[in-house]
């Protein structure tokens, strides 16, 4: 398995992860802690693929802001959550309880979902098929931007002075059903609750890291190009490397 070409090829980064954080194994959930001039990134990786990740990045992110007032900017792929807020929110031996309880799940999660996107990219579906958003005439269709336009605003003041409308509560049921897969969420915090739990605090992002990192500059507007921004930031963890 280890001689296989493919894990040849991501040694030397498997290489760099052991040397500036840890491998996590198989009954371990690794947990990193970095501050850079953003903030305070938090790094957690349950391997439990995106769909379950972005239900526990609103999760978490709740919890957190629970504690202090707070604001989250949030990244998740298929291995893991990177959470990057502008104050502390949890010491390390808060971590495991705050992230990983199950007791009060759904109405955390409940909540969570008026802070995040997806219930507003869910209900611009409902209000779609209600009715509620025209899309435009023939040969006159409106635009993905102005469909979004529309039924965010009818979201906003749907949340703000309706919250009990059948529409919002078929959106947010659609979410925790289709797309943060609530059922496998839980089982996901029970099996993590059960796994040895290491916290790792960086000098430098390492590399299981650096993914999520780009997958957030992604949504920023700056007067490089994306690819511009991965080469700079890569030459740097190179160059770290090197010294290390």
């Amino acid at each position: 398995m280890f001689d296989s070409p493919e894990m040849q090829s991501v040694a030397p980064l498997l290489n760099v992860q052991k040397r500036w954080s840890r491998i996590p194994a198989v009954n371990e959930l690794l947990i990193e802690r970095w501050r850079s001039r953003e903030g305070h990134h938090l790094f957690v990786y349950p391997f439990a693929g995106r769909l379950v990740h972005e239900g526990l990045a609103a999760l978490w992110a709740y919890r957190l802001s629970r504690r202090i007032p707070n604001t989250f900017s949030m990244s998740v792929n298929d291995y893991g959550v990177e959470l990057l807020s502008a104050h502390d929110a949890a010491l390390d031996s808060d971590l495991p309880d705050l992230l990983l309880g199950t007791r009060d799940l759904a109405a955390d999660l409940a909540a969570s979902l008026n802070n995040v996107e997806m219930a507003r990219r869910q209900f611009r579906e409902v209000a779609r098929i209600a009715g509620l958003v025209f899309e435009g005439y023939g040969g006159q269709r409106k635009t993905a931007k102005q469909l979004q336009a529309s039924s965010g605003l009818l979201y906003d003041v749907f949340s703000n002075y309706d919250p009990a409308n059948l529409l919002l509560v078929q959106a947010r049921r659609e979410v925790l059903e289709r797309q943060l897969e609530s059922s496998r969420l839980k089982r996901t915090l029970e099996n993590l609750a059960a796994a040895n739990v290491a916290i790792q605090h960086l000098a430098r992002p390492a590399p299981l890291a650096f993914p999520l990192l780009v997958d957030r500059l992604r949504d920023r507007l700056s007067s490089e190009t994306l690819s511009q921004r991965i080469e700079r930031m890569t030459a740097q963890l190179e160059k770290e490397a090197g010294q290390v």
